[in-house]
This record gives C-alpha cells, sequence and structure tokens, in this order.
C-alpha cells in the first residue's frame, strides 16, 4: 500500500464515534483563500509521505519543507501548523516550547498518561488514527485560529483525569503488585507493610478507578496507561 492509500483508508476506515471535538477560542481571522501551511514531522517516512500528499490533493494547505539537519529550531515555527507524531511532538513542546501551540498530534497513542502528558506540555490538537480526512483538515484549521482539536476518546481522558482523583506513589506500587495477581499478605510483605494498609490502599484504588474487583481495577489502570 502505497503513501497516498495509506492515508485514504485512515478516511475510508473512519467511525462515527471518533468524530472530532473543535474548541475555538479568541479565533484568529484567516483570510479568504488563504493556505494554510503545514510542516509534518514524523518519523515514519511512509505516513508522512501519505499526510502531505493527502493534503495537497484536498487544497487549500502548502505543504513546508523540514528543516534541515542541524538547522536551528528555536525561531518561531516557520509554518501555521506542525502536524507531528506523538514522540516528535514531545520533543519539539520539551526543547522547543514556542512551537507546541502550533502542534497537531496524530496518533495511535491513546492512554490517558500519553495524551495528559501532551497536553500538559502545550498540544492543542490530539488526533487519533481513524479520525477521518475531513476531521484532520477541519482540526489543522482550528488550531491554526487558535483553538484546539481532540478526537473524542482524547477529550474523554482528559474529562476522566480533571474530574477523577490522582493515584497516591504507594497506591501505584500496589496497582503494579496487583498486576502480578499477588495476594493482600504477600503485597505487604513485599512492600514492608502490613496487610490492614495493603487493603486500606486496594479499597482506594477501586474507588478512583471505578472499578468492582481487583482485576477491574488493573484492566482500567492499563487501559489508561497508569501501569507500566
Amino acid at each position: 500500500m502505497d503513501a497516498s492509500t495509506w492515508a485514504e483508508s485512515q478516511y475510508e476506515n473512519r467511525s462515527e464515534e471518533r468524530a472530532v471535538t473543535f474548541l475555538q477560542r479568541n479565533p484568529r481571522p484567516i483570510r479568504v483563500g488563504a493556505e494554510i501551511s503545514v510542516m509534518i514531522l514524523y518519523a515514519d517516512p511512509v505516513i508522512a509521505a501519505g499526510l502531505a500528499a493527502v493534503l495537497r490533493e484536498h487544497g487549500g494547505f502548502q505543504i513546508v519543507s523540514n528543516p534541515e539537519p542541524g538547522e536551528s529550531v528555536y525561531a518561531p515555527p516557520p509554518a501555521d501548523v506542525v502536524l507531528a507524531d506523538y514522540d516528535t511532538a514531545l520533543h519539539l513542546a520539551q526543547f522547543t516550547p514556542q512551537w507546541a501551540k502550533n502542534v497537531v498530534i496524530f496518533t495511535d497513542y491513546d492512554s490517558e498518561a500519553k495524551i495528559c502528558r501532551a497536553v500538559e506540555n502545550g498540544a492543542r490538537g490530539y488526533l487519533l488514527y481513524g479520525a477521518g480526512l475531513p476531521e484532520l483538515f477541519e482540526g489543522i484549521r482550528s488550531v491554526r485560529a487558535g483553538g484546539v482539536a481532540l478526537s473524542p476518546l482524547v477529550a474523554a481522558r482528559i474529562t476522566h483525569r480533571v474530574k477523577g482523583e490522582t493515584l497516591t506513589a504507594r497506591e501505584k506500587s500496589v496497582l503494579e503488585q496487583l498486576m502480578l495477581g499477588l495476594s493482600n499478605k504477600a503485597i505487604g510483605r513485599r512492600l514492608n507493610v502490613c496487610v490492614g494498609t495493603v487493603k486500606t490502599h486496594v479499597k482506594s484504588i477501586l474507588r478512583k478507578l471505578d472499578a468492582d474487583s481487583r482485576t477491574a481495577a488493573v484492566v482500567t489502570a492499563q487501559r489508561r496507561g497508569l501501569l507500566p
């Protein structure tokens, strides 16, 4: 499958449940007919080529050349929007924070931990594979206009983090032992705490993860990226 076909398949296999949520905050006006410049920074050259192909084919977007090796990226980004994979986007956010507000992450990483880390580092766009080409185009436009673009699962993960309670370091340690299938007594020996303390932590973990069993807590934690 060539790059263009791959990108088209993302549209054909899209799910209605993954329509993208867009939020505009004090949007900047975009001149009618003006092209939005997009720089594509992807470790996978096939995906990068596919994205460039569909953006060019759609029209309204101008693909900006990537920085040359050794070229400084500390200046303002030379494009309206930077479309990047997860790891590249995080690298940009950490070392060139002035680029973060222009970044749209396009990825299959959907764990709560990864999503929240990206958002906390300033990414305003986070779209998952399968969102569909129209949603991708609109997401780029939204970030260019000063808004944000989030796939619905991404928005749900962020909402859960905001509303939910964070596990303590000790609770995470107990949770890791639960993942191994250890009993309360065995966990107590490993962590050098009494069984009563382990039971208290387990009860708190179940409440915070809204789980009705130890197994359900582990499954939920893995889905949310809370476990290694």
